[in-house]
Parts: structure tokens; C-alpha cells; sequence
């Protein structure tokens, strides 16, 4: 007992790890095991007593709702595999939720473990890319594109094999950084605040690599509130833009060059990211457009209960309203997944949940009694949510394992600083 946080800390950081070349079960597996751990801990030597915050509550209401989902599904038994990989995601909020509380001091490594398992990512990604990888299946529509402006979509090592799924877990990634970043920064640590930085930018490059279009629109969330945020940091702490040293100056300069610079000199990164406006002529997009359309309908048929939860659900029913020959593993867009699978009062409260995580983060960046740090873990959770936000919209790898557990991961972070 004496040493069971180190053990559940052990874990967690184990599920981090296999999480990036392990099958879902193994990652859940780990996932049930640390929530296991801190339940026998919270029932046999902590007596803090469990209090949940206002957004928790929220979160317990959506999950009720998604029970009520699965009792309502004409498909009980496949729906029921889904919402059993739902429930091994709200325990481990929970229970990440009471270790963090306690072990605020692991969260700085948590944030050098996912920075350490990002930049191995990445290095594989631009890698894979330019060696020239083979597509594992239609991952781009060839018909209206020369050769030489195809571009070689990395996937990584998760799995299953897919550059989405490798882009959604990368652009995760990218608070952790900031994190990093601005924390040694913010300690008089510059060289290594310039290694982050470094490493902040191979990440995007890499996500830039994947190819996914989706990811590319999640910068549009990532990237405004990070320079709304530093934009007021500096102009409240250091009175301006002008009062910053000419050499860090130089060094955002450059860095901001040579990204666009890479993008610029990539003709086929420029015409992935043209495609996103071609709308109906590329058959990606168009596909997308039939299964919207087919998961909505399908939404209005089951408006307050959905047709259950999990993606063995969705296409036994999703035959009935598709389009012949686009078949779909979900609506991708997880806002509409969740209408669909558990009605129109799952998202209502699941928005409600995002929302309210949102202003406390807020409400810790606001606070002047907070120290650096608290304000910090605060900005990058907001991030971490806005930049998984965005790329939701046009994509549901938000339900694989990897990505959904390291974005529960980030919020339960937030338990050990907000005052009951």
C-alpha cells in the first residue's frame, strides 16, 4: 500500500507506451488495470473522500444516457461491446482523476513520456514518407493529380495501420510540448525550452506528412488560441511584443520560415491540402458528404435514444440508409457519431461536459493566485481539446483507444488544482 501510486504510476505509464504498437484490447487491458488499482486504493487507504466537479456530474449524466442507449438498441449485444469500451474510458477519467489529485508532481512526466513518444512517432512518419510507403488501402483519390504530386501518407506504428488515426494522436500531442516548452521557459531552462521547440515542429511536420486533411483543419482550432495566449502573457507581463529579446524573436522568425517554407516547396502537400476544397470532385470528400447524409437520417429515426453505442452497431444499421457502394465504420464526425449512437440529450450533455472542462481552464489561467505552472497545464488541456475538436468534426478516430485515453488523460490532469 505504501507504494501503490508508484505502482498505478507504473501502469499508466505503460498503457502511454503500448499504446503506440498494441492492439485496442491490449491498451484497454492496461487502461482497467491502473482504474482497478486506484479503486483498491481509494477503498482500502484513502479516506480524501470522492467529490466530483461540476463537469464530472455532467460526464456521469452523458454516460447514463449512453446506458440507456445501449437498453434502447434494437442491436443489444453489438451495442453492448461498444458501450463497454465506453465505460473503461469514463472509469479511467475518474480514476486518472483521483491519482492526479494526489500526484500532481507525475504530471510533468507525463508530459516528457508523451513528448518522447511523439517525437518517436514522428521520426518514424518522416521516415515512412520519404522513403516513398506503399498505401495499405485508397487513402487518396488519384484522378485528378499528377505522379509527382502524390503524396506518401505516413501511418506510423499504432495500430490498426492508419494516417488518420496517426494524425489524431499527433496533433494530441502538441500541448504536451507547449507544455514542455513553457515551463522551462518560464524557469530560466532555455536550452531545454529550445529542444521542445525543436521538437514542437518535427511533430508538425509529421502530422503534415500524414497527409490527413482533418488534422490540417484541426490546426485552425490549435493554433489561434495559442496566440491569443501568448499574445496576452506578453502584453500583460512584459508589456508588448517590443520588449521581447530580438534573439527569441529570430528564433520564432525562423521557425515560422522554415514551416511554411516546408510547405511552400511541397507540391504535393499543396495540392492534399487544395483537395479539401474540391468538395464533390474528390471522391474522399464525396464519400464523406453520402455517409453524412445517410448517419443523419439515420439520426432523425432515433432521435432521443440513438441506435446504440460502438462501431459493430453502426454498420449493421447503417446498411439500411447508405448509399450502394459506400459502406462506413462511423459518421465521421464525432458530434454526429454521438447523436446517432446515443440521441440528441447525449450531446447536448456531452457539449455541455466540454464546455464547462473548458471554462475551467479558463478559470485557472485567470486566476493570479495560481502559480505558472497550474496556468500552463490549464492553457495546454484547452488545447489538447480544441485541436481534438477540430479534427472531430471531419473524422471519428477520436474513439480509438490511443487518442480517446490520452485525452482523458490530459483533463483528469486538471483534478489537482481546482478547489472544491
Amino acid at each position: 500500500m505504501e507504494n501503490i501510486d508508484n505502482i498505478a504510476f507504473d501502469v499508466l505509464v505503460a498503457m502511454l507506451v503500448v499504446s503506440v504498437f498494441s492492439q485496442s484490447e491490449t491498451i484497454g487491458l492496461f487502461a482497467l488495470l491502473f482504474s482497478f488499482i486506484i479503486i483498491f486504493k481509494k477503498i482500502f487507504s484513502d479516506n480524501t473522500g470522492f467529490k466530483l466537479l461540476t463537469y464530472e456530474k455532467v460526464l456521469i449524466i452523458f454516460f447514463l444516457l449512453v446506458t440507456l442507449s445501449l437498453f434502447g438498441s434494437t442491436l443489444f449485444k453489438l451495442s453492448l461491446h461498444g458501450y463497454l469500451k465506453t465505460l473503461i474510458y469514463i472509469l479511467f477519467f475518474f480514476c486518472a482523476g483521483e491519482f492526479f489529485k494526489t500526484n500532481q508532481n507525475k504530471i510533468p512526466l507525463i508530459f516528457l513520456l508523451v513528448t518522447a513518444l511523439m517525437s518517436f512517432e514522428s521520426f518514424i512518419a518522416i521516415i515512412q514518407n520519404h522513403s516513398g510507403i506503399l498505401e495499405i488501402s485508397g487513402w487518396q483519390d488519384m484522378s485528378n493529380i499528377n505522379p509527382e504530386e502524390v503524396i506518401s501518407r505516413a501511418y506510423g506504428t499504432l495500430k490498426p495501420y492508419n494516417p488518420n488515426l496517426l494524425a489524431g494522436y499527433l496533433l494530441l500531442g502538441l500541448s504536451s510540448f507547449i507544455f514542455l516548452m513553457l515551463k522551462n521557459l518560464k524557469a530560466g531552462q532555455k536550452r531545454y525550452s529550445l529542444l521542445f521547440t525543436v521538437l514542437f515542429l518535427i511533430n508538425l511536420i509529421a502530422i503534415v506528412d500524414t497527409g490527413c486533411r482533418g488534422a490540417y483543419l484541426g490546426f485552425l482550432f490549435f493554433f489561434p488560441p495559442l496566440i491569443t495566449a501568448l499574445l496576452y502573457y506578453v502584453n500583460k507581463s512584459m508589456g508588448g511584443l517590443n520588449n521581447i529579446k530580438k534573439r527569441y524573436k529570430n528564433i520564432l522568425l525562423f521557425g515560422t520560415i522554415g514551416f511554411v517554407s516546408f510547405i511552400i516547396l511541397n507540391p504535393a502537400l499543396i495540392k492534399r491540402v487544395e483537395s479539401i476544397f474540391a468538395f464533390r470532385t474528390d471522391s474522399s470528400i464525396s464519400f464523406r458528404f453520402n455517409v453524412y447524409e445517410s448517419a443523419f437520417r439515420m439520426f432523425l429515426d432515433n432521435v432521443f435514444l440513438g441506435i446504440g453505442v460502438g462501431n459493430q452497431n453502426f454498420r449493421e444499421i447503417y446498411g439500411l440508409y447508405m448509399k450502394t457502394g459506400y459502406d462506413a465504420l462511423g459518421s465521421y464526425c464525432v458530434p454526429l457519431e454521438i447523436a446517432v449512437e446515443s440521441g440528441i440529450f447525449a450531446l447536448i450533455s456531452f457539449v455541455i461536459f466540454i464546455v464547462l472542462v473548458l471554462k475551467t481552464c479558463l478559470d485557472l489561467c485567470l486566476d493570479k493566485n495560481n502559480k505558472s505552472e497550474i496556468k500552463i497545464l490549464a492553457l495546454c488541456v484547452a488545447l489538447m481539446i480544441m485541436a481534438a475538436g477540430g479534427h472531430g468534426l471531419f473524422d471519428t478516430i477520436w474513439f480509438r483507444p490511443q487518442v480517446q485515453l490520452l485525452f482523458w488523460t490530459n483533463i483528469a490532469m486538471l483534478k489537482g488544482f481546482i478547489k472544491n
